[in-house]
């Protein structure tokens, strides 16, 4: 084989493109700037590839955007979650969504708040799609709470009053609004204090 044909392999041979860490440096830039005030230019600075390998791997910046909320869902997103069902107790459990989020919320060298109460909430209000896959997001992290909730209540442990699905509804609001304090510069101790009292409120330590 010739040099020039050697050459012509190597130059065709395609690049390896790691799909998840592509994702999870368009996170970064989406939830540092916001979907507005990102641009293609920015994004492909973070992602380490050109205009064309973005739309080619992702499609536009919109479908790149959606793409990025599933893997928040899935990574970071869930850690709150995962915290929250490692909890047999309901007490503990609720506290452990709580810590959890703060820590999500205010991590070092990351963008304060959430991906999703930061940014996607904004764009829910004009974008048909985001809505849904909010709306999706949150009935599900409800569910999540309320069957638990529905079990500590049938058993007595709890009072049936609020409802599950009203009392997980309160414990999924209640997550936003750490987030959105975290996000307008709140300490990680202020905003822990504020969580604490939400636990109390919720079930008592007698409980």
């Amino acid at each position: 084989m010739n040099n020039s044909a050697a050459n012509g392999k190597r130059r065709g041979r395609p690049r390896s493109f790691d799909r998840e860490a592509g994702l999870d440096s368009a996170i970064q830039v989406f939830w540092a700037k916001g979907y507005e005030a990102t641009s293609i230019d920015d994004l492909t600075q973070r992602m380490g590839i050109k205009p064309p390998s973005l739309y080619a791997a992702f499609g536009n910046k919109h479908d790149l955007f959606m793409q990025s909320l599933d893997r928040y869902a899935e990574t970071i997103g869930h850690t709150p979650t995962n915290a929250f069902l490692d909890e047999t107790d309901l007490r503990r459990a609720i506290k452990a969504l709580f810590d959890k989020t703060i820590q999500c919320a205010t991590m070092p060298r990351k963008p304060r708040g959430c991906l999703l109460v930061s940014v996607a909430t904004q764009m829910a209000e004009t974008d048909p799609e985001v809505q849904a896959w909010m709306s999706r997001a949150y009935a599900a992290r409800v569910s999540l709470v309320a069957e638990r909730v529905a079990a500590e209540q049938k058993t007595g442990r709890i009072s049936k009053t609020p409802d599950a699905a009203s009392f997980a509804k309160m414990v999924v609001s209640i997550t936003h609004g750490l987030v959105a304090r975290a996000r307008v510069g709140s300490s990680r101790k202020e905003i822990s204090d504020l969580a604490e009292n939400y636990v109390d409120l919720l079930v008592p330590p007698s409980v």
